[in-house]
Order: structure tokens, then C-alpha cells, then sequence
């Protein structure tokens, strides 16, 4: 008989005039209606009470359809849409598998069996032309019974193992109130196709394997079929055995069976066929989704092309106008200089004027609690003439050169010559290479201007200097009266002196007669100095 793989079977399920459950099956499998889990449609026992628990309507033989004939008188089988419009059934092609009686329904349209309150319709429908691939499996099948009741008949694959015992986490529970010994357990063996059951060694069980006697407890030890493992008994149940063992007031059936599941089969794709296989399917998805991506592209073009013309054009922009502002601020910074910024002072002042100089700015500073005393004034002081000229003269006489030039018993020369008692009179001292000038030429050279009178007064204004002297500074005219130490500062040898007013520049009469030439300048640096510092001393 030929077979339409296009057409699917479509199942409903009435109960108590309620549509209950509805499937489509869209591959060629045994159908069964109840409430056990392992039926093709399902009913759950709990919505719908007294809903049958296992009944097949039909198998798979040959690859094709076959209707379960009722046994009980009472149920109704109706088939509609047959060849040639007969709908009834041809006993000619009636058959027995697995001790049912089946007909053929594939050159139906559809169909009802009625079974008291239950009503099961089946239709072929079109559906796609799917090929199908069956698959056999070795199954466990286990059954429970208490008191000749069937609590449960539900089928397990060798995946993991079966469990029968007290406990939530046991594959079968049973109450701890009607059982409190150990469990019993059955595992697969893949390399033997069989499954090996653990039961308890009170358990009184049976056993029988296709081909041979039915074996108990007894006969099985004795012919090698079960073996005494502690407290359990372990045997092995093979394809197509089957048998029972008590556990307390429960009865466990368990049977190994092969089962078939029919599948569809689908040919392999390649990789790119399957990345493709989404877009291809829904085709309104796959405009959006080019849409989107060609939106994108534009989105991305107009920067690039922005980039390319203005983009440029700003960096360029950015990069000058960095570039100015960075020299704005290196200009900014150079010509940020102290504005007050004092030049360098050449400082000539002796160590103990300077000495003296930071102690008259501390105590300016801070005054003293006490009243210091008070100090001579500086230049422009009025003190006695003739003292000033006397304690200058000796000091000149004991510590210079200009010693030299004062005669025997202290007689005046022409460097301290008086005004004739007048009461005025003026020194002018030159010192180094200038003439009778007041300002002194070349290096070293040095003024001094000294006037007194006998009217009663004095006064040193000023001791200028260039090069290697003592520098422009103001005479402290208190300090000529300091005593003064005898130390030398600088002592100079000449050799020989050979000027233009004759002599072999050797022998003291000549050397005095030099530095006599020379007396106003000599005279001129060593007071002013002695004004600054009462310390100064040499000798030639």
C-alpha cells in the first residue's frame, strides 16, 4: 500500500462532551490517549477524574497508519471518506500485532472510536512532505501494583538509573507507612543491552527470559541466573524478559522491551546555509534589517566625506590657532621680568663698615629697651678744628708713609704747612699719575679737600676715588680720635727710580725726594681713609 507522506494525523480528544486535549502529529509514531505521562496525548488524571489511563488507538506498521479495533462490543469504530465511499471495514484486511486486532486507515480521510465517555477523532490533514527515519531503543518498562490495583505503568530509558524505594528523591516513591526496607534499583548496560536489577534478598521474585522456563528465587541461584550480594540479589534481565519481585505489600512488574520512535530526518546543511537560513525565512526582518544597514552606510559615508573636505579644513584651523596661542604665551612669558629689578652694585666697603652698616640697620629695626648711647654723627659734624687737624696730622705722621716727609724733631714740611694763623685754609692732596688738580687721573688716582679756619670750625666733606681706591664715601669724623693698630697692610720695594729729574733712583735721599712729589696725593687717600677706618696703616 502506498503511503502519502504529506498527510499528518490530527487527534482530539472529547471527554464527557469536553474538548480535553488536541495534537497534531507531525511524524509517523504509535498514538495512545490517557492520562500516564508516556502517552502520546496527555490528559492530566487531576483536572479530569476518572479519565482512562493507557488506551493505544493506533500503530505504525509498515510505515503506515493502522486503527486498534475495539475489543469490548460496547465501543464504535467510524471511518469516513473511503475509497470508492465504502467506510466500513474490510475484514480481509484486518490483522493481529502484539496479540491486537488492526486496520489499515490510510486510505481514510478520518475517523471516531467511541468508548463510553471518551470519544478519540483522528483526521489526515496536509502538512509538508518530511522524511522520517525510525529509531529503536531498548526500554525499561516498570508497572506498579497494590492490592490488584495498577498504581502506575510508566516506560524508562537507560540514561540513569531507576530507583524503587521510600523517599521524594526515588525514581518510583512508595509510602513509608507500608514499607520501611531497602530499595530496590535497576541500571543499564550498554555493552550488553540489558538491564541488571538490585533487589532486596526477602524480595520473592520470578523471573522469565524469552526461550526458557520461568524461574523463582530458588531455581535462579541454582542455575547461575541471580547471585547474593550482602542483602541484595542481583540478575540481569535481558530484551524481551520479564518479571515481578514483592516489595512489601507492593508488587513491582518490570519488563525490557525494544521501542520505536519514528523521526524526521533532515538533510545536512553547510554552514553558510545555515547562517542564511534566517534572513531567508522572514523576509519583512530581512528588508529592515538592509535598511538598516544601508542607513548606517550613509551615517558613515557623510563623515568620511565631512573628514575629507571641512574635517581637515578645522584641524588645520585648530592646529594654527594652538600653534599662536602658544607663542602668545612664550612672548607673555619673556616679557614677564621684575620691573624694580636693581642692578649690581660693586660693593667696596671694608669688611668692619659693613660690619657696622648691619648692626645700625638691626637696631633701627628693633629698639632697644634701654637707650644705647649716642654716637658721634657722620660728615657734616661740627667738632674743634684744631684738635681734628692735630690727632690727623700725628696719626698721618705715625702710621703713613707720609712720615717720612715731616723733618727732624717734627718740623713741619710743605705737606702740613698752616695758612699763616689766619683761621683758613685749604689742603688739596692728589695721589698717583694727575698734577695739582682736585680730581685725580689714571689709575689710583684720588682727591682729598680739607678746610679749616681759626674761627672755631672744620670740615671734611668728601673723599673721591677711581680705579683701585677707596671709592666715593663720606668720612666718619668721630673715628679719627680711634686708636690705631699697627699692622701692615701692604709693603712695596722699589728697586730703582729713574725719573727725569736725575739720580740712580737708589739711596734715601732720592727715594724721599719722589715721594715728596707725591706728598699731596699720599696725603689726600691716607686721611680719607683713616675717616673710614681708623685700621689703615702702611709703610714705604
Amino acid at each position: 500500500m502506498a503511503v502519502d507522506t504529506s498527510r499528518v494525523l490530527r487527534v482530539g480528544v472529547v471527554w464527557r462532551s469536553q474538548v480535553v486535549a488536541e495534537r497534531v502529529l507531525d511524524r509517523r509514531i504509535d498514538v495512545s490517549v490517557g492520562s500516564r505521562p508516556d502517552s502520546t496525548v496527555a490528559v492530566t488524571a487531576k483536572d479530569y477524574p476518572g479519565f482512562p489511563a493507557h488506551i493505544t488507538l493506533a500503530v505504525v506498521d509498515h510505515g503506515a497508519y493502522h486503527i486498534v479495533l475495539p475489543t469490548d462490543p460496547a465501543h464504535k469504530l467510524v471511518l469516513r471518506g473511503g475509497p470508492a465511499g465504502n467506510d466500513g471495514v474490510d475484514s480481509t484486511q484486518v490483522k493481529t500485532v502484539n496479540g491486537q486486532r488492526i486496520y489499515p486507515i490510510e486510505p481514510f480521510t478520518g475517523g471516531s472510536v467511541s468508548m463510553g465517555d471518551l470519544v478519540v477523532m483522528f483526521q489526515f490533514v496536509r502538512g509538508d512532505a518530511i522524511p522520517t527515519v525510525t529509531r529503536e531503543e531498548t526500554v525499561l518498562r516498570i508497572g506498579l501494583v497494590h492490592e490488584d490495583r495498577l498504581l502506575s505503568d510508566e516506560i524508562f530509558h537507560g540514561h540513569k538509573p531507576v530507583l524503587i524505594g521510600v523517599g521524594p528523591t526515588k525514581t518510583i516513591s512508595l509510602p513509608d507507612v507500608d514499607y520501611k526496607g531497602p530499595d530496590a534499583g535497576f541500571t543499564f548496560d550498554k555493552s550488553s543491552n540489558k538491564f541488571r536489577a538490585r533487589i532486596p534478598k526477602d524480595s520473592v521474585f520470578r523471573l522469565a527470559i524469552e526461550g526458557q522456563p520461568v524461574v523463582d528465587n530458588k531455581d535462579a541461584a541454582q542455575k547461575g541466573l541471580a547471585k547474593l550480594e550482602g542483602d541484595f540479589v542481583t540478575f540481569d534481565v535481558p530484551l524481551k524478559a520479564r518479571g515481578r519481585c514483592t516489595m512489601g505489600p507492593y508488587t513491582v512488574l518490570f519488563q525490557v522491551v525494544k521501542q520505536s520512535v519514528t523521526v524526521p530526518t533532515f538533510a545536512r546543511k553547510s554552514l553558510g546555509s545555515k547562517l542564511a537560513a534566517p534572513f531567508l525565512a522572514d523576509s519583512v526582518w530581512t528588508l529592515s534589517l538592509l535598511g538598516a544597514f544601508v542607513l548606517i552606510g550613509s551615517i558613515v559615508g557623510q563623515a568620511l566625506l565631512f573628514h575629507a573636505t571641512t574635517g581637515k579644513f578645522l584641524d588645520k584651523s585648530s592646529a594654527e590657532e594652538e600653534l599662536a596661542h602658544t607663542t602668545f604665551e612664550v612672548l607673555i612669558e619673556e616679557k614677564e621680568e621684575p620691573k624694580d629689578e636693581e642692578k649690581p652694585v660693586v660693593d667696596i666697603m671694608s669688611d668692619k663698615a659693613k660690619e657696622e652698616t648691619k648692626k645700625e640697620i638691626e637696631k633701627a629695626k628693633v629698639p632697644d629697651k634701654k637707650p644705647a648711647a649716642e654716637k658721634p654723627q657722620s660728615t657734616g659734624q661740627t667738632v674743634d678744628p684744631e684738635t681734628l687737624k692735630r690727632n690727623a696730622r700725628e696719626a698721618v705722621v705715625k702710621n703713613t708713609v707720609a712720615g717720612a716727609l715731616v723733618g727732624a724733631n717734627g718740623a713741619a714740611t710743605k705737606l702740613f704747612a698752616d695758612d699763616g694763623g689766619d683761621g683758613e685754609g685749604t689742603v688739596t692732596a692728589k695721589f698717583g699719575g694727575g698734577g695739582g688738580d682736585d680730581t685725580a687721573g689714571g689709575p689710583g688716582g684720588g682727591g682729598l679737600k680739607l678746610e679749616g679756619g681759626g674761627g672755631g670750625g672744620g670740615t671734611i666733606e668728601k673723599v673721591k676715588g677711581k680705579g683701585g681706591g677707596f671709592g666715593e664715601r663720606k668720612a666718619d669724623v668721630a673715628k679719627v680720635d680711634a686708636p690705631v693698630k699697627k699692622e701692615p697692610i701692604a709693603a712695596v720695594k722699589l728697586g730703582g727710580l729713574d725719573g727725569d729729574d736725575g739720580g740712580d733712583g737708589s739711596g734715601k735721599d732720592n727715594i724721599a725726594k719722589k715721594v715728596a712729589g707725591r706728598a699731596a696725593a699720599v696725603k689726600a687717600c691716607y686721611e680719607a681713609a683713616l675717616r673710614d677706618n681708623p685700621d689703615v696703616s702702611g709703610k714705604v
